[in-house]
C-alpha cells in the first residue's frame, strides 16, 4: 500500500512538471493550495518538490538537481531520465487505461439478471421435486405446468405494472419542462471596454423586444467557465473535474457584469450576464425554463 502511494506521488510530480511553468507564482500557489486540501505530496520527495517549485516561483537560486535522483535537471526540478522512466512506466500506463475505462458508459449486466432468474427457477423446481417424493400422486407434468403458470403470472403482472407506470407518466402534467439551454446565435467578438460588452449583449437581449440591460461592475470569474461548450451548466461541469483539470479551470480573469431583466404582464425574467475580454458570455437566472437558476450557463 505504501509503495503504491509512493508511485502515485512520483507520477503526480512528473505530470505537474511536464505540464506547468513553475516560474509563475499563481501556478505554484494553485498547486500548493490544492496540496493543502488533498495532502498528496507527503514523502521526502514530495516535500523537496514543494520546496523547489516555491523557490523557483519566488525567484530564489536553486541547485538545479533532480528532487528524485539528485542528477542534473534542465528544468531545475526533475531530470529527463526520471520524467521518461516514471511517465512511461507500466504503472503510469495502467493509470491512463483505468481513467479511460472509468469514462466509458457502464452497460447493465443483463447476464447476471438472467442467471438470477434461472437460479430462482431451479430453486422452485427443487422444492417441487421434494414435494413430489412426499406426495407420489403429484406427477412431473403437473410440476412443470405449475412452474410455467407461475412464470406466466409473474411476467403478466410485470407487464401490467409497466403499462400502468407508463400511463401514469403520460398523465402527469408537465408544468415546467426542461428545455435545451438558451445559447447565442451570434459569433464571439473580443471586447475592450464595458461599452463594447454592453453592445454585444444587446444583440441577444435587444431593448425593442422588452429587455433591459444594466451595467453593474467589473469583477473576476473562473477562466474555465468561459471555455465550456455553449449550453453547459458550470456547476455540473465543476462537480466532475479531476484534480489536474482544476488547476487550469479555477484561475480567474477580469469580467464585466451586467443585470438583465424582461418584464411583461404575465411574464418576467431576471438574471446576470458576465462578459470576458475575449467576448465569451455567461448567463445566470430564469432564462432557461425548467433549468436551475443558481448556476451560470455558457451562452456565447
Amino acid at each position: 500500500m505504501a509503495d503504491d502511494k509512493l508511485r502515485q506521488e512520483l507520477l503526480y510530480m512528473v505530470r505537474l512538471t511536464s505540464k506547468y511553468d513553475f516560474s509563475r507564482m499563481e501556478v505554484v500557489e494553485g498547486i500548493l493550495r490544492l496540496e493543502n486540501e488533498r495532502q498528496i505530496l507527503g514523502s521526502v520527495f514530495g516535500k523537496r518538490f514543494k520546496t523547489r517549485i516555491f523557490d523557483i516561483a519566488a525567484g530564489q537560486a536553486v541547485d538545479e538537481t533532480c528532487v528524485i535522483c539528485g542528477q542534473h535537471a534542465d528544468n531545475k526540478v526533475i531530470c529527463q531520465h526520471c520524467l521518461s522512466t516514471i511517465g512511461e512506466s507500466d504503472y503510469a500506463k495502467n493509470k491512463i487505461k483505468t481513467k479511460e475505462n472509468d469514462k466509458k458508459p457502464r452497460i447493465p449486466d443483463f447476464k447476471k439478471l438472467i442467471d438470477k432468474i434461472k437460479s430462482i427457477s431451479k430453486q422452485d423446481k427443487t422444492k417441487e421435486e421434494i414435494k413430489e417424493k412426499v406426495h407420489d400422486r403429484i406427477s412431473l407434468g403437473r410440476v412443470k405446468r405449475y412452474v410455467k403458470g407461475v412464470l406466466v403470472f409473474c411476467l403478466t403482472l410485470i407487464l401490467f405494472i409497466q403499462i400502468w407506470i407508463l400511463g401514469l407518466w403520460f398523465t402527469i402534467p408537465d408544468y415546467n419542462p426542461t428545455e435545451e439551454a438558451r445559447v447565442s446565435s451570434n459569433q464571439v467578438v473580443p471586447v475592450e471596454s464595458a461599452d463594447d460588452a454592453y453592445a454585444q449583449l444587446l444583440l441577444d437581449f435587444p431593448e425593442e423586444e422588452g429587455y433591459t440591460v444594466t451595467y453593474s461592475r467589473e469583477d473576476a470569474d473562473y477562466v474555465g467557465r468561459f471555455l465550456l461548450n455553449p449550453g453547459d451548466c458550470c456547476l455540473e461541469i465543476e462537480d466532475n473535474l479531476t484534480d489536474e483539470e482544476r488547476y487550469d479551470y479555477f484561475f480567474k480573469e477580469d469580467v464585466y457584469v451586467f443585470y438583465i431583466s424582461y418584464l411583461e404582464e404575465n411574464t418576467g425574467k431576471v438574471g446576470i450576464a458576465e462578459v470576458n475580454h475575449a467576448g465569451s458570455i455567461l448567463i445566470e437566472g430564469s432564462f432557461n425554463d425548467g433549468r436551475r437558476t443558481d448556476s451560470f450557463y455558457k451562452f456565447r
